[in-house]
């Protein structure tokens, strides 16, 4: 039996693909498997989580 190359590349980038996915300390969100009522709540937490992030920014600057 013979290995052709594609198929080790093929397993290679699926691995590194798979141990970057499962090391990573922020995992992607899911949102394929949201409905899309769960899906807008998530994106609307992600927008006020931004923006409270960039007022929290701002203020130190326009303090100083």
């Amino acid at each position: 039996m013979k290995i052709k190359p594609f198929f080790l590349i093929l397993l290679v980038l699926i691995a590194g693909i798979l141990y970057i996915y499962l090391e990573s300390d922020t995992r992607p969100k899911k949102g394929m498997t949201a409905t899309p009522r769960q899906y807008i709540e998530m994106v609307e937490k992600d927008k006020a989580r931004r923006l409270q992030a960039e007022r929290g920014k701002q203020e130190p600057a326009q303090s100083r």
